[in-house]
């Protein structure tokens, strides 16, 4: 429909029949005449009232038979606290913003239109006013159009950190939307369908690590090199609770309750003693940074005959075995060790001191560049033992003392002497003339370099290859390529405390119950010996065992029973009327007898008697109710005040 022409009678006639309270300003953009007069017609009270107030676009639609475009909308007018106020095309182009720029965004896109509008060079949509009016009309920033939020995705996953390490790993595809990362939902569907759900009745492994004492997350790692059994991993999706980006470990609930039955037990766990590829390729990073030169002994000897190893794989291979201080040394920085001067400033001593304790052999020492340089540990061990030079008897021991000591043979001593490792003198005066000498601290290193074969520490310890075994099973040393001598030590004690019998031994030999000699240790006839090395170890000397055999041929006299005269505890507490701590504290006090039985004490009814008559007759409680036998001997509560 066309417009009517703007002549007087008309617009007076459209005001009259559809401008009740409507915004004079647009009433007067709409027909093209002034506000004033506008408001002059309506002061008449000749308009027609109408169930509502109508807006621009109802007024424009029936003026002009169509719809406004944006620009035939009125300059938007200052409303309260200064600000302009929003109109329906600024509005649609507000929802058309949200999803595709952030808030921050939108403001500036906003305030350029508004000042273009307005002619105002002050006129601004701040971010805050833009925060609430998307409120208003029921939208929110993060919307985002064909896509869902990180934020949202890991609301559904169940964690926020699965879905940016899948989208850094670029098996999620994502875009920058204004401040927003946005995932399309064909490549979030994509990914959820990847996902698999754990076997039914699995229980989370994290749940686990409490219970097994681990504070880390060293047990998924433990999980992905496959040394918890039955661990399966799984990408689960709307589970909730932490993962990882290698996924989430689930495990069979009777894997489960053995590893924590394992744990409670101080049972080993599966992935004790297993080396983890993580810790080895710092460890070689380490040592690459570290290596020592060529020239160290000590790393030519830790890593053989192969030499130190190439390439990674090599070293993973051959390092895990090694003792642990093989590996603190080969990841110590190089130094080739103290000086001759260094020693002698921590030992408080002359260098001439130090240096004629290297030429007696008490101190090791090494040549680096024609100096002389001795490792912190044996200089620690040096001043400990009281920085000997090797001139006093003290450094010196007889060979048949280092026999004994060390277990040498005089031929291994002698053998070490002439091929230069040990050092020897000959004894000059008293009675030390002719008797072979050897340096105690060479001997102490040479055997704890050595260590013993199993075949040469059963001769030592005087048992066979298989007896030898038996008696090393539980003692605590370092397993090696050689036994030490502590330990072989240690097998000695433990084969001579084994001498004797067991009390079951004992009673398999009398052919006696096992009852009858623990009643024997228990009424003193016999004495029990302890095993120094294990408390817990008893046994029966030989005399011990002979006393047995006369107690056997001497049958033990018969405990006569005891009559009804003598009471139980509890009897006696009836019998007196007080209670059983009463009569124990009388029986302690020396005040009532005891008569030990096999059952228990006993006390006789007349000396339970007697101390309750006394007791009673001084009784303070007023409301104690005495025996029945002692109210009839006419006891009273007056001959008690």
């Amino acid at each position: 429909m066309a417009a009517p022409q703007s002549t007087e009678a008309n617009w007076r006639a459209f005001v009259l029949a559809h401008g009740w309270l409507a915004a004079k300003h647009e009433l007067a953009a709409v027909l093209g005449v002034t506000p004033d007069a506008i408001e002059a017609l309506r002061a008449t009270g000749a308009c027609t009232k109408l169930a509502e107030p109508l807006d621009f676009p109802a007024l424009f639609a029936l003026w002009h038979g169509r719809a406004p475009t944006d620009d035939e909308w009125p300059a938007p007018r200052k409303a309260g606290h200064g600000a302009y106020e929003w109109q329906a095309p600024e509005i649609a182009l507000l929802a058309s913003l949200v999803g595709r720029l952030g808030a921050d965004e939108i403001a500036p896109v906003l305030t350029a239109r508004l000042r273009q509008r307005t002619a105002d060079p002050a006129a601004e949509r701040t971010l805050v006013a833009v925060q609430v009016r998307i409120n208003q009309i029921g939208l929110q920033s993060s919307d985002v159009l064909g896509g869902i939020t990180v934020t949202e995705a890991g609301r559904q996953a169940g964690s926020t950190a699965v879905v940016h390490q899948a989208i850094r790993k670029g098996t999620l595809a994502a875009r920058k939307v204004g401040r927003l990362l946005v995932i399309p939902h064909e490549a979030w569907e994509a990914w959820k369908a990847q996902h698999a759900a754990p076997p039914e009745g699995y229980v989370r492994l994290s749940t686990l690590r409490q219970p097994l004492g681990i504070r880390s997350d060293k047990l998924s790692e433990f999980a992905r090199m496959g040394h918890v059994p039955g661990a399966v991993r799984c990408n689960p999706f709307g589970v909730p609770g932490p993962s990882t980006q290698f996924g989430t470990w689930y495990i069979d609930p009777k894997g489960a309750a053995k590893l924590l039955a394992d744990r409670r037990a101080g049972r080993p766990m599966p992935w004790h003693g297993k080396p983890l590829l993580d810790n080895l390729r710092v460890t070689f990073r380490l040592w690459q940074q570290r290596r020592h030169p060529i020239t160290c002994a000590t790393c030519a000897a830790i890593w053989g005959e192969q030499g130190a190893p190439a390439v990674f794989e090599d070293y993973i291979g051959r390092y895990p075995a090694l003792a642990h201080g093989a590996k603190r040394h080969l990841t110590l920085p190089w130094t080739p060790g103290l000086t001759v001067a260094e020693v002698a400033g921590q030992s408080g001593r002359s260098q001439a001191h130090v240096r004629r304790a290297i030429g007696n052999g008490v101190l090791a020492a090494t040549t680096d560049d024609d100096r002389l340089y001795v490792t912190r540990t044996d200089a620690t061990r040096w001043v400990a033992r009281g920085c000997p030079s090797g001139d006093g008897e003290k450094s010196w021991i007889a060979v048949d003392t280092a026999c004994r000591q060390y277990l040498f043979t005089p031929r291994d001593l002698q053998r070490h002497i002439d091929e230069g490792r040990l050092q020897h003198k000959i004894g000059t005066a008293g009675a030390m003339r002719d008797i072979d000498y050897v340096l105690r601290q060479q001997c102490a290193q040479l055997r704890e370099t050595l260590g013993f074969g199993e075949e040469e520490a059963a001769r030592r310890v005087g048992v066979s290859v298989e007896r030898l075994r038996a008696l090393l099973d539980g003692l605590t040393w370092r397993r090696a390529e050689g036994i030490p001598l502590a330990t072989v030590q240690a097998a000695i004690k433990r084969r001579e405390s084994q001498e004797g019998y067991t009390l079951e031994e004992a009673a398999a030999l009398l052919d006696m119950p096992l009852a009858w000699v623990k009643a024997r240790k228990r009424d003193g006839t016999v004495r029990v010996s302890q095993a120094r090395w294990d408390r817990r170890r008893q046994y029966l000397t030989a005399p011990m065992l002979e006393r047995l055999r006369e107690a056997l041929s001497r049958p033990a006299p018969q405990a006569q029973p005891l009559g009804e005269a003598w009471l139980r505890l509890g009897e006696a507490a009836l019998e007196a009327g007080v209670s059983a701590a009463t009569v124990l504290r009388w029986a302690e006090d020396g005040e009532l007898v005891r008569h030990s039985a096999a059952s228990g004490g006993r006390y006789h009814r007349e000396a339970v008697r007697a101390r309750a008559r006394r007791y009673w007759a001084g009784v303070r409680f007023h409301r104690a109710t005495p025996p029945a036998w002692l109210a009839a001997e006419g006891w009273e509560r007056a001959r008690a005040a």
